[in-house]
């Protein structure tokens, strides 16, 4: 790969483009996470190296903790991936529920891996935010939640929030 390509992605990945100061400046007056910000200033969501892999991984962390998602994307990458994770040519005609998942969240990271291969679907920061949501979303088994996850991650849409996750909300003391 070309050292620029490596580059821009390490920036996007710690989003090394963002204006700290600025996003310091605006989010310390918030009435819900200035007091966050003020705690720990500066502190990012991180982007992802791989638009795919960070899709896939949201669907495998639905509805379960961070462990079991980890332990999901272990088992994927150890059954199909022979020590790196997977790609979609190497996900779509598997079987993955195998993995000890529900079929339709599986079925959701099949389809994904079709989308991705046809390249209906392109999992990078170029895309428009409302028309991946909505391509997302159109994906049997991927909801808001996950779409705006991705789009967090993926796109670094900063207005993007998975905002009825129940971590973010009792982390927000919002239950």
């Amino acid at each position: 790969e070309p050292i620029h390509s490596l580059l821009t992605r390490i920036r996007r990945v710690f989003d090394l483009n963002a204006d700290g100061d600025a996003i310091h400046r605006h989010l310390r007056i918030d009435p819900l996470l200035g007091d966050w910000v003020a705690r720990v200033p500066g502190l990012r969501v991180p982007g992802a190296w791989d638009g795919f892999e960070m899709a896939v991984r949201g669907v495998l962390g639905q509805q379960v903790s961070v462990e079991r998602g980890t332990e999901l994307a272990n088992k994927m990458i150890a059954l199909y991936g022979r020590g790196y994770f997977p790609t979609a040519i190497e996900l779509r005609d598997r079987d993955i529920a195998e993995l000890g998942m529900p079929g339709q969240r599986a079925r959701a990271i099949a389809s994904l891996a079709h989308e991705v291969i046809a390249e209906r679907l392109l999992l990078d920061d170029c895309q428009d935010y409302d028309s991946i949501q909505t391509q997302l979303q159109s994906v049997r088994g991927i909801g808001p939640w996950t779409a705006n996850y991705i789009r967090m991650r993926v796109l670094k849409d900063a207005d993007a929030f998975p905002d009825n996750d129940w971590v973010v909300l009792k982390t927000l003391d919002c239950t």
